[in-house]
């Protein structure tokens, strides 16, 4: 194929009436690059340059943009050169480049374009000003090993576009990862991996067992092209980016779950306003004082959103029941009373009030010295779809309150991103230090961990009570200024 440029092919575009149709396969020059649309939904285009980037946008947008210029069809210019030459490879520019000093030394002697700007031994004499225009069409076609007709093409798309004529079209084919696959290939190869979302996860050698075999039952054997083994295991790599395919199968379900709309997070302005409840299984064994047995054991939590501040905590055995929760709940209205004498205060900080303000300690309590306003009212319960958290009991209890419960959306962890990571700093700051430790997965376990297991459950609650009150505490920046000392 000789070297020459390649016209492009006629483009998709259509103009009538002011009004312009895009279809998949229009080229466009967009925010200073050069673009393809590779996929148009009800109000979204998903955009992508010949260099592989995509990039999606509102069609809308897109169209009223200023810088937006459709480069199909009739009236191609000048204007998209900008962007095409932007899009270039460092090879392709170097090959560019190249080109261009052979065409000004045939058009004026001198690689540069200007005798003042010649190389060492410009011109040549097959270059030099005198010669015909046709002998420098030969010498450059012999020196270059390419056609007369060609070199002479050359010189004539730059002189009628400058560089940018020279630019050969099979440059900016597309190098996007996909391309050169048949697209029902590549359509079952996502349904494919979109079956395994709930499935346990596969290999890739079966993934492509399954995509040829749903290929060959649709349209036959050997209708559909199927890639070699590298090539396939490179469209599947590119298929499965960011998807955890063939990486943890709970990734994956979050993954997939993930909400179509832009991403967000509850926002509290004021203590109390959201009360965040969870349970975790704790990553190290406890001891039963009745069996004298070791258990696993589940943490339930309520922090307060404002301030990250954990207003209650329960621990329990083997699972966690309605009851708990409600306990927990009840420990956040009314806290702990003072510690008895010789023991340790284990009790959250109260929050909700900031420390400058005084307060006359009489009103604060009644007759009998009880506190009256003993903790910040909750307004909402932020809890998940578990049955203890939506029980009848809880439900009852929260209602007669009057505290709302907001149920955080389904396999949507940030909805309370604050408690989950609040259990992730207790598993890596105080329980990896425990005896009875046994890592939050069966790999990371080590041998015969029950029988380090000594702290009884009353004890272990205590401990992460201890840590809660005097580590976790002072390192959270928001608590300390929002509180007030036991007094």
């Amino acid at each position: 194929m000789p070297a020459g440029r390649r016209k492009p092919a006629s483009g998709r575009v259509v103009t009538a009436g002011g009004q312009v149709k895009v279809t998949v396969g229009t080229r466009l020059a967009y925010d200073g690059q050069l673009w393809e649309v590779r996929e148009l939904a009800a109000a979204s285009v998903l955009l992508a340059t010949v260099l592989g980037s995509v990039r999606q946008v509102g069609l809308a947008h897109l169209l009223a943009h200023p810088s937006t210029r459709l480069l199909d069809g009739e009236g191609q210019s000048a204007e998209g050169v900008g962007t095409v030459l932007a899009n270039l490879s460092g090879a392709e520019r170097e090959r560019l480049t190249e080109r261009l000093g052979h065409v000004q030394e045939v058009r004026t002697g001198f690689r540069r374009g200007a005798a003042g700007l010649a190389l060492p031994g410009e011109p040549r004499p097959q270059y030099a000003p005198g010669a015909a225009k046709l002998s420098r069409y030969q010498a450059k076609a012999a020196e270059l090993g390419i056609g007369v007709s060609t070199v002479r093409r050359w010189v004539k798309e730059f002189e009628a576009d400058g560089p940018a004529g020279l630019i050969d079209d099979r440059w900016l084919r597309q190098r996007a990862p996909l391309g050169g696959a048949d697209p029902r290939w590549v359509d079952t190869a996502r349904a494919v991996l979109a079956e395994h979302t709930d499935a346990s996860t596969p290999t890739r050698d079966l993934v492509l067992a399954r995509v040829a075999a749903r290929l060959e039952h649709e349209y036959g054997a050997g209708v559909v092209p199927v890639p070699g083994e590298t090539r396939a295991r490179a469209l599947l790599r590119e298929l499965s980016r960011g998807t955890s395919a063939f990486g943890g199968a709970k990734a994956r379900r979050e993954i997939a779950g993930r909400p179509a709309a832009p991403y967000g997070r509850l926002r509290a302005h004021r203590p109390g306003e959201y009360l965040l409840v969870d349970t975790t299984r704790l990553d190290v064994f406890g001891m039963d004082r009745l069996t004298l047995r070791w258990v696993q054991a589940e943490l339930t939590v309520a922090m307060d959103l404002y301030d990250r501040c954990v207003t209650g905590l329960r621990l329990t055995p083997v699972s966690t029941k309605a009851v708990d929760a409600a306990a927990v709940l009840f420990e956040s209205v009314r806290p702990l009373p003072d510690p008895a004498a010789g023991w340790v205060d284990v009790r959250p900080p109260h929050h909700g009030v900031p420390g400058h303000v005084v307060v006359d300690a009489a009103k604060l309590v009644d007759a009998a010295g009880q506190p009256l306003l003993p903790s910040v009212a909750a307004e909402t319960l932020v809890v998940d779809h578990g049955k203890i958290y939506l029980s009848e009991h809880l439900l009852s209890v929260c209602q007669r309150l009057g505290i709302s419960v907001q149920p955080a959306r389904v396999y949507q962890a940030t909805d309370k991103a604050a408690i989950e990571r609040l259990f992730r700093t207790l598993g890596e700051q105080l329980l990896v230090a425990l005896p009875g430790y046994k890592g939050p997965d069966v790999y990371r376990r080590g041998k015969d961990v029950e029988e380090q297991a000594f702290y009884f459950l009353d004890e272990l609650e205590q401990i992460i009570r201890q840590w809660l009150a005097a580590v976790f505490t002072d390192r959270n920046p928001k608590i300390p200024a929002l509180t007030c000392g036991h007094t």
